[in-house]
């Protein structure tokens, strides 16, 4: 069964949609076939309880979860070199 990257925002649509097309762009280029990239709202995250490997929040998140959580901002504001940092660290993540 492959991995599950959830980009989790408040609305789940304009942020939430930023962060997926550079992640999946990413994995694309690293020939990794095995992730699934979900946007989803913040509110709909116990559902993926179980399944989610990785949390890509655009949010501020006050819980934690069994899995790593990262702050997906920088693809938004963050410089070229901040997304490649982020993008690189997701990458690492979801390797291990």
């Amino acid at each position: 069964m492959g991995k599950l990257i959830v980009v989790a925002c408040g609305a789940g649509i304009n942020t939430s949609t930023i962060a997926e097309d550079s992640i999946r762009e990413r994995l694309k280029k690293e020939g990794i076939t095995d992730v699934e990239v979900k946007r989803i709202l913040m509110a709909d995250i116990d559902g993926y309880i179980g399944r989610m490997n990785l949390i890509v929040s655009m949010m501020k998140i006050f819980r934690t979860f069994d899995v790593p959580i990262v702050q997906g901002m920088p693809f938004l504001i963050g410089s070229k070199d901040e997304k490649e940092v982020l993008l690189n660290k997701i990458i690492k993540l979801i390797k291990e």
